[in-house]
């Protein structure tokens, strides 16, 4: 038990990056929408918009099918949506099948 603050995800998803948008959610929380934009590039759209922009951005993949994928911000977060693109490890911009994303401010 702790009398830290403490806090809280704001929202959080986990899509399939191949299908057309709006992408497949497997499971979300205050996401409306994951838009694909292009290969490797999506926006994840927020339910209820943040404070500010200045949340933090959790990212990780469930699946290593075609190698390891490194998150790369495309343009200024906001408050009513987040906008990333997926990489390999080889530098290509590549569709992830599983990416991972939470928000916390």
């Amino acid at each position: 038990l702790s009398a830290a603050t403490a806090y809280g995800c704001r929202a959080w998803v986990n899509f399939d990056g191949t299908t057309a948008s709006p992408s497949t959610r497997r499971g979300s929380g205050n996401v409306s929408s994951v838009t694909k934009n292009g290969t490797g590039d999506y926006t994840v759209n927020f339910t209820t918009a943040m404070p500010d922009a200045n949340y933090g951005v959790a990212y990780g993949s469930a699946s290593v099918t075609s190698g390891y994928f490194l998150l790369g911000s495309s343009t200024s977060p906001t408050t009513t949506a987040f906008r990333f693109t997926t990489w390999t490890t080889t530098s290509l911009q590549q569709d992830n099948p599983s990416p991972c994303v939470a928000i916390f401010r």
